[in-house]
């Protein structure tokens, strides 16, 4: 299954780091292809889940740079 990553940072920090979908499925405990559709916007992520791959595998960048599209989104619906 080929899922195109809606966060644009996290995209480009997985391939910095050569993480894998399946390396952060596995930190979660979830199957690889759930998370790919989270991390494509076909379901939604939970923020449990945002941390953890944030905690585990990007420590020094923060959540907002991580899943700012999330950010862009919570804006547009305030408005």
């Amino acid at each position: 299954m080929k899922n195109r990553i809606q966060f644009s940072n996290l995209k480009a920090e997985m391939a910095r780091r050569d993480i894998s979908i399946q390396d952060m499925a596995t930190t979660l405990g979830i199957n690889r292809d759930t998370l790919g559709r989270k991390l494509s916007g076909k379901s939604q992520i939970n923020l449990d889940e945002a941390f953890k791959i944030q905690k585990k595998f990007f420590p020094e960048v923060s959540m907002q740079c991580l899943f700012k599209e999330l950010c862009n989104v919570d804006s547009k619906t305030a408005s």
